[in-house]
C-alpha cells in the first residue's frame, strides 16, 4: 500500500536496506501481487550494496522528471524523500465535469549500489513465483513489466546503473502518456531509453480510466461500496475540517508489488500468518488539500505485538542506517515516532491489543488530531 507524496520503497532484507516510503499505498490499490510465501521471502535478499553510496542516493533524489518531458497538461505532484530514494506523484488533466477520477501516476527511483542488478533480478525471480507475470522492455533484462495477476494493473521496473526506478499508473493513464512519463523519469535518471519499449501486454491489463480490478465503478474512490470495517472504524474521519476518505482490502490484494511491502509481507508469512486474513487500511484526503495519510494493520488471531514489529522493522525501515525511534505522546496516546533524517513526513505508529495504526505527515498539529481520533 503508499500516501499521495510517499514511494514505492524498497525494503532489504539485511541491516543496510533502504528506507520504505509508501507513496503507493495512499495511492489506490496500484500494482498490487498475490504474494506466494516461497516467493516474498527471496525479495531482494542481497548481502550489501557497496561501499558509499552517497553519490548514488543524490542521484536517487534529484531524479525528478522533468515538467517540460511529460504529455500535454500534466503536471508533477508532491514528491516525497526516503533514505535511499523519492517518489513522485505526477498528475494528468482533471475531468472537465468530474465524471472520472484524476489520472495519476507514480513515479520512484531508488539508490540500490552495486547490487542494483541483483536486485531487479530478484524481483523478477519473486514477481514469477507469486503468479505475476512479467514482460521484458529490453534484451539485457535490466527494464521489465509486471503484470498483477489478480487486478491486471502493471508497474514498470528498470535500472541505470546504480538506481533502479519503477512506475506504476492505476491504470489512470492511457499507453502514450504512461509511456512519455516513463522515458521522462528514465531521462532524469540518466539515460531516456533505459525503460525500454512495452511488449505485448495481456488481454485483460486495465487500461484508460477505470480503477485496477473495477466494474462500472464510475468515479466512486476505491473500496467506497464496501461497509465499514473494524479497521476502518478505528481511523480518523477527518482532519483540521476536512474529511478523510477510508477503504481496506486484505493482505494479499493490499500489499504492493514494491519490495517495501513485499518485505512485509515476507516478514509476516515467516512469522506464520496467512495474508488473506490480513486486513490493510488508509484514510485519505483525495482533495490533497492536507499533508497527511494514515494506514491501518490487523491480523486477528495474530500477535499485535509482532504485527507492530513486522511493520516498524519491514515496512518503515525503522533499523535502517540513520532512522531514529522515539516514544511520543499525541493526542493523549503514546507513540513511536520513526524519523529517516530526510526532512520529509514523519510517521507514527500505534498499537492496541486488535491492530496497528501508522500516521504519516509533516504536520505536527495534523499529527497531534488524528493521534486523538484513532482508536
Amino acid at each position: 500500500m503508499t500516501r499521495p507524496s510517499v514511494p514505492v520503497a524498497y525494503q532489504v532484507v539485511d541491516g543496510d536496506g533502504p528506507t520504505p516510503n509508501r507513496l503507493l499505498l495512499a495511492s489506490p490499490w496500484i500494482a498490487l501481487l498475490a504474494l506466494a510465501a516461497g516467493a516474498a521471502g527471496v525479495v531482494l535478499g542481497v548481502v550489501n550494496r557497496g561501499a558509499d553510496l552517497s553519490a548514488c542516493r543524490s542521484a536517487a533524489w534529484a531524479a525528478i522528471p522533468d515538467k517540460n518531458d511529460l504529455p500535454d497538461n500534466w503536471t508533477l505532484g508532491s514528491t516525497d524523500l526516503n533514505a535511499n530514494g523519492m517518489t513522485v506523484s505526477i498528475m494528468g488533466p482533471a475531468s472537465p465535469d468530474d465524471s472520472t477520477n484524476q489520472p495519476v501516476v507514480y513515479a520512484s527511483v531508488t539508490c540500490y549500489g552495486d547490487v542494483a542488478a541483483t536486485a531487479m533480478q530478484q524481483n523478477r525471480d519473486a514477481a514469477k513465483a507469486a503468479g505475476s507475470t512479467v514482460i521484458d522492455r529490453s534484451s539485457a533484462g535490466d527494464a521489465y513489466d509486471v503484470e498483477n495477476p489478480s487486478t491486471g494493473s502493471i508497474t514498470t521496473l528498470f535500472r541505470v546503473g546504480q538506481l533502479i526506478g519503477q512506475v506504476a499508473g492505476a491504470g489512470s493513464a492511457d499507453d502514450p502518456d504512461l509511456a512519455t512519463i516513463t522515458s521522462a523519469l528514465a531521462a532524469a535518471m540518466g539515460n531516456g531509453t533505459a525503460a525500454g519499449d512495452a511488449g505485448p501486454q495481456p488481454s485483460h491489463v486495465a487500461t484508460g480510466s477505470e480503477e485496477p480490478g473495477a466494474s462500472n465503478a464510475g468515479s466512486e474512490e476505491p473500496g467506497s461500496s464496501e461497509p465499514v470495517s473494524v479497521l476502518e472504524a478505528a481511523m480518523p474521519t477527518s482532519i483540521q475540517g476536512t474529511p478523510l476518505t477510508s477503504d481496506s482490502a486484505t493482505g494479499d490484494q493490499g500489499l504492493l508489488g514494491d519490495p517495501a511491502s513485499r518485505a512485509l509481507a515476507a516478514r509476516l508469512v515467516n512469522l506464520g500468518a496467512n495474508l488473506d486474513d490480513l486486513e490493510v487500511s488508509r484514510a485519505l484526503d483525495y482533495t490533497n488539500t492536507l499533508d497527511i495519510a494514515v494506514y491501518g494493520f490487523r491480523l486477528p488471531g495474530f500477535d499485535t505485538e509482532k504485527l507492530k514489529t513486522a511493520v516498524l522493522e519491514a515496512w518503515l525501515g525503522s533499523k535502517g542506517p540513520g532512522v531514529k525511534q522515539t516514544t511520543v505522546t499525541l493526542g493523549g496516546k503514546r507513540l513511536i515516532k520513526i524519523d529517516a533524517g530526510t526532512q520529509g513526513p514523519l510517521d507514527y505508529v500505534y498499537a492496541t491489543s486488535d491492530h496497528v495504526i501508522v500516521i504519516d505527515t509533516a504536520d505536527p498539529a495534523a499529527a497531534e488530531e488524528a493521534a486523538g481520533q484513532i482508536r
